[in-house]
This record gives structure tokens, C-alpha cells and sequence, in this order.
């Protein structure tokens, strides 16, 4: 299994596997834009948890196209590492958090459309 998922109160929360090769990178990105579409939440949190492989940091990157869709978006990894590559890899801010009671606790407490280009799924 590549992905799991789970919705909740608005927050979709996608669990990346931890064995996650770059052939896997193009089905995982369809299917956080089919979870996108079909849930439509206000809020999206990738959870990948282990070692960050170059896999691993692109589906993140990816999936952070969730913004297109004005979809809030947050990053959970206990790696100050893969934070710091993000930071250093994207345009604009990523919040990334170490726990993922963490990153629901503020996500909920933010806009569920945070601004930016395009349409809601």
C-alpha cells in the first residue's frame, strides 16, 4: 500500500508508506488529486514518517499542489532535515510540524482556504 488516508472533520490525512521508491511517485500524486477531488477538504496533511528519500521529498513537493486547489496543506515528519530541505525547495512558507496531533491541532484553527490561484476541486 502506498497511501493511507483518513478524513476527519474536514482535514484529509494522507500516510505516506515508509518504503516509498520513485516509481511510486506519479500513482501517489493521482491519488492525493483523486482524494482532493472526491473529499474536498479544507485542509490537506501529508505524514511521512521515516527516512526521507529523494522518493519521498518529491511526493511531498507534489502533493503540495493541494494548494492549487486552495486547499490548506501541512507537512508532518519529526526530520529538522527534510523541514529545512523543504523550506529551501518550495516558494513560500510550508508549515511542517512534528507530530501530527500537532498539525491538526493548527490547521483547525486556520481558514480553510488559504489564498492563491485556481479553483476548489
Amino acid at each position: 500500500m502506498l497511501l493511507t488516508h483518513t478524513l476527519d472533520g474536514g482535514v484529509l490525512v494522507v500516510r505516506l508508506a515508509p518504503a516509498l521508491a520513485v516509481r511510486h511517485r506519479a500513482a501517489v500524486t493521482l491519488a492525493v488529486e483523486e482524494l482532493l477531488r472526491a473529499h474536498r477538504p479544507d485542509h490537506l496533511v501529508v505524514v511521512a514518517e521515516g527516512v526521507w528519500t529523494p522518493a519521498v521529498f518529491s511526493t511531498v513537493l507534489r502533493a503540495r499542489t493541494a494548494q492549487d486547489h486552495r486547499v490548506g496543506f501541512a507537512v508532518v515528519t519529526a526530520s529538522p532535515t527534510a523541514a529545512d530541505l523543504l523550506a529551501a525547495n518550495t516558494s513560500g512558507p510550508v508549515r511542517v510540524h512534528p507530530s501530527l496531533a500537532q498539525a491538526l491541532c493548527e490547521v483547525r484553527a486556520r481558514p480553510g482556504t488559504p489564498t492563491g490561484p485556481g479553483p476548489r476541486p
